[in-house]
């Protein structure tokens, strides 16, 4: 890539290292006191899900958002990759033939992603999109370079990165050929949630009122994903 992934917000951000502080706060709150499963929420007829973690963490971070959804009846399960450091080598390959077996088995697959979960998903759909039924993001960075105090990390992950990696996130704006579901946070505390809007005309934008963290947590992120889903 011609620019840098991330970079540390300037003066004046919408996203700081003190938000940052409040993010992490917000996610022992709700670990300690989950919220509950939103009722009345969207009921799935089987349909197949993989949900992706967020920057840096493991499938344990998405676990109450899958299990909200088998409750309600979808079949959604983690990635295969482990921690999501991003497109390190053999990331997406890896996930490619996850979504290939599990579509053997179930028909098309939506891609549910967490902040870069989400933008890799979106990477995946793009190249597989006969296997994919929809994309729905939450939080996720796709406008480059993205605005965020987690930059520093996110410039050591990118060592990690292959070519393939770093040209995907470079195209990473380009219109997806499946229906698609941004859902972004004006008070996002760790990705500046205008890096999440997708252009004019590539799905749908809502806007919700919750942290970056815990977005997959929060019960009207829950319904709205189970809404989604459901149309399929």
């Amino acid at each position: 890539m011609t620019q840098p992934f991330a970079v540390f917000p300037p003066r004046g951000a919408p996203v700081s290292a003190a938000s940052l502080a409040r993010e992490m706060a917000s996610v022992v709150r709700v670990t300690v006191s989950p919220p509950p499963f939103p009722a009345g929420a969207a009921r799935g007829r089987g349909q197949a899900v993989i949900v992706l973690p967020g920057f840096g963490a493991k499938d344990f971070t998405t676990a109450r958002l899958r299990e909200f959804l088998n409750v309600q009846g979808f079949h959604a399960r983690p990635w295969p990759c482990g921690a999501n450091l991003g497109p390190a080598r053999n990331v997406l390959p890896r996930a490619e033939r996850d979504l290939a077996d599990m579509a053997a088995r179930h028909g098309k697959v939506a891609l549910v992603g967490i902040s870069l979960g989400g933008t890799i998903a979106r990477e995946i759909a793009r190249r597989r999109p006969n296997l994919v039924s929809r994309v729905i993001t939450l939080g996720s960075p796709l406008r480059l370079p993205v605005v965020s105090p987690l930059a520093p990390l996110a410039h050591a992950a990118a060592l990690l990165w292959d070519a393939d990696g770093h040209a995907a996130l470079s195209r990473i704006r380009e219109k997806l050929p499946v229906p698609l579901t941004a859902i972004v946070s004006p008070i996002d505390g760790i990705v500046d949630w205008q890096c999440c809007l997708p252009d004019p005309g590539d799905g749908e934008v809502i806007e919700v009122a919750t942290g970056h963290s815990i977005m997959a947590s929060t019960p009207e992120v829950q319904r709205i994903v189970a809404e989604r889903l459901a149309r399929d």
